[in-house]
């Protein structure tokens, strides 16, 4: 099911909390890790205010 969910989330562009998880337990075990509402902000963030997306929906 997890494979599944992560698919469904690629296809639509969300990012994958999971993976983030993963990530950070690998790469920066030494920094704290983001809540998964915190996540999602950060990545709604990043997507709708740097500019790169120009359409309404």
């Amino acid at each position: 099911m997890s494979k599944a969910r992560s698919g469904i989330k690629t296809i639509f562009g969300m990012p994958d909390y999971e993976r983030y998880l993963q990530h950070h337990k690998e790469t920066h075990p030494d920094q704290p890790v983001l809540s998964e509402k915190e996540f999602y902000m950060r990545a709604l963030k990043d997507r709708y205010e740097s500019g790169g997306v120009t359409r309404c929906c």
